[in-house]
């Protein structure tokens, strides 16, 4: 009896697992299928940091390298326009083994000749490539993008859901806010905040840091970004310094 109940277990986990790639992977056909589109993760922020505010049927991309806790990896993305003021955005993100593929629709809230607010939805879908075991997350996000003239702001709520793929995972919610001025045309600086929260009875807060950031000018369409910032939930041998550098190429 006991060994039945256990067959029954690992065959419902199974099922749930295979029910929950077969309903992604329809949904994304489903908003691939309907909309005539492509891409923007930080155009989803940094890479969106200059993106023009007035509609234009020119399919934009970025690229981005970042380098940060996790590592160095890569960013590439585009953005669809469609009518109405929406756009298609999707990228996908590298690092080392792991990928990660996100696509969502950027639409204004708020639109008019001093500033504008651009919201993002996005799904994502990641991939650890060293096991053929599909996907390990998926990634509900979403940004909000606020020009206002020599002010940019940027929000950025991203949560990476894995228990549903692994029974032993725990799912997180990670946050980044900043806001820049700028100061001419090739230099912006403003504070940043940005935190990760561990979910359900394991979680707790894993990051807490804040500091400021500075958006450099390279050349047309290039922008180096570099974060300073001091991390609250430090251990007690470590500074708390802490940051992040990415260079963004846009088209």
């Amino acid at each position: 009896m006991n060994d039945r109940l256990v067959c029954n277990i690992w065959a419902f986990n199974n099922l749930s697992r295979l029910v929950a790639i077969v309903a992604l992977v329809c949904l994304m056909s489903l908003v691939s299928f309907s909309t005539a589109f492509a891409d923007a993760h930080e155009a989803e922020g940094e890479a969106m940091e200059e993106k023009p505010m007035e509609e234009t049927p020119k399919i934009t991309g970025w690229f981005q390298i970042d380098v940060d806790s996790l590592g160095t990896y890569f960013l590439v993305g585009a953005s669809h326009p469609l009518s109405g003021g929406l756009s298609f955005d999707s990228n996908i993100y590298v690092n080392d083994h792991l990928g990660e593929f996100d696509m969502g629709i950027t639409f204004p809230v708020i639109a008019n000749d001093s500033m504008a607010l651009l919201l993002t939805p996005m799904l994502g879908v990641g991939f650890n490539y060293t096991s053929p075991d599909g996907p390990y997350a998926l990634y509900p996000q979403i940004f909000a993008i606020l020009p206002a003239g020599k002010i940019f702001g940027f929000h950025w709520t991203i949560s990476t859901i894995s228990s549903i793929f692994d029974d032993e995972s725990i799912n997180e919610v990670y946050n980044r806010t900043y806001i820049t001025y700028a100061l001419n045309d090739t230099v912006a600086i403003g504070p940043q905040f940005e935190s990760v929260l561990g979910l359900g009875e394991k979680g707790a807060l894993w990051a807490l840091n804040f500091g400021g950031r500075v958006n450099i000018g390279y050349g047309e369409n290039n922008t180096l970004g570099l974060y300073v910032g001091y991390e609250t939930k430090k251990g007690e041998d470590e500074t708390g310094l802490t940051g992040r550098m990415n260079f963004t190429r846009r088209w």
